[in-house]
């Protein structure tokens, strides 16, 4: 093996208490196994930005948003805020490269290659090689539209454009499954999947084998209920208040249904929801390092998001073993293959399918080895590392 590939920056726009929850959950299980493999491996976060760095962004930004177009229009000023953190912190990650001698650099959204694109021609870094991973389903544009951060069609179109420079420029591209390869070249409008596109997935986790008297203990759960487990942010398109609705309306034929939530956001409009269903009492919210005991102890998992490029906490629920039902949307009918029940966005199919499981102990044990069947099929942390060690090796 060459030297080349054993300096990796790994570089991300969020905070580094994010390390242990959303792309961090999933990303640095591969940097420790690199650092084990004694690679030299930084995870490059926002916290690493000097603050002067981001006052001197601000400045300009609240300079941009006088200018005709801009002033008075807040979702461009969203938008422009973004590109503008994530281009500075890929050209941050272009210094920090020359700085430190890191001679890979991989990027975890397009427009933070377009700030390192741009550092790696001003600072001309030969010989630095760079990727991007895209965590979205489909096209970054369409994943931050979809997340709220509102775009018309010309801005789509010239973000979209621009999207596909970077991706033609860059070494390499992964995105955690086929299918959101395959969706990202429809929206750049590509007619195949180029070569230097690759499907990396997510490493299986290793789960903590727990009882589920001794989870339930653990929790202050009682073991004779009946729970229902969902995990993620509380964000309008992970649809969460189809999950509420649906449970509250079982709630009156099944007094010892509860529904517990793990993460944080719109925690209130979820209650209110609840409240308003007479199931106030009966939902839970919850954020922890450690998911594993709720897995454990949960009866049933459910997802109900409408766009997923892979879906980690349905991939978790799998591999745990739990009755699994998810909304077939992105790239969860890849990742869940058979062993989930997949339905469409649809409450009312939701509902029967949650009293299908939770008034059909047989369904339930049924469903759950269909998950662990499936999990069999989970590629682990060792071939997910290699894969990494190939691409980031010329």
């Amino acid at each position: 093996m060459t030297e080349h590939g054993r300096n990796v920056l790994m570089v991300t726009r969020e905070m580094s208490g994010d390390r242990r929850y959303g792309l961090g959950r999933s990303l640095m299980p591969v940097v420790d196994a690199l650092a084990d493999k004694n690679w030299r491996m930084r995870y490059l976060c926002q916290e690493d930005l000097a603050s002067t760095a981001k006052d001197a962004r601000n400045r300009w930004l609240a300079r941009v948003h006088r200018l005709p177009g801009v002033a008075g229009r807040p979702h461009v000023q969203h938008v422009l805020g973004a590109l503008a953190e994530r281009v500075q912190m890929g050209w941050f990650a272009a210094h920090t490269a020359r700085d430190e001698g890191y001679t890979v650099v991989h990027l975890h959204d397009p427009w933070l290659g377009l700030g390192f694109w741009l550092g790696k021609k001003r600072l001309r870094l030969r010989d630095v090689r760079w990727g991007i991973t895209e965590h979205g389903f489909g096209c970054y544009s369409r994943a931050t539209h979809e997340d709220g951060l509102v775009q018309g069609p010309r801005l789509q179109r010239w973000l979209r454009r621009l999207e596909a420079f970077v991706l033609r420029a860059a070494d390499w591209v992964t995105a955690p499954t086929q299918l959101a390869l395959d969706q990202l070249a429809r929206d750049l409008a590509l007619p195949f999947n180029p070569t230097h596109w690759h499907a990396i997935s997510h490493a299986a986790p290793v789960m903590v084998p727990l009882n589920r008297q001794v989870a339930c203990q653990k929790l202050g759960w009682s073991p004779n209920d009946m729970h229902v487990l969902g995990v993620g942010r509380l964000v309008p398109l992970k649809r969460f208040d189809m999950l509420v609705v649906a449970c509250a309306s079982l709630g009156q034929r099944y007094p010892s249904l509860h529904l517990h939530l793990l993460g944080d956001g719109d925690r209130p409009g979820m209650q209110q929801l609840a409240d308003a269903a007479g199931f106030g009492g009966r939902i839970h919210f919850a954020t922890v390092d450690d998911v594993w005991p709720y897995y454990a102890a949960a009866d049933v998992y459910a997802s109900t998001s409408v766009t997923e490029s892979f879906g980690l906490a349905n991939f978790e629920a799998l591999i745990a073993g739990l009755p699994c039902i998810c909304t077939a949307v992105g790239g969860v009918p890849e990742v869940m293959g058979n062993g989930a029940r997949l339905i469409p966005v649809d409450l009312g199919v939701l509902v029967a399918a949650l009293e299908e499981l939770i008034g059909n102990p047989a369904q339930r044990q049924a469903l759950s080895q269909r998950a662990a069947a499936q999990a069999l099929h989970a590629p682990n942390l060792a071939s997910v590392v290699e894969q990494y060690v190939q691409l980031f090796n010329p």
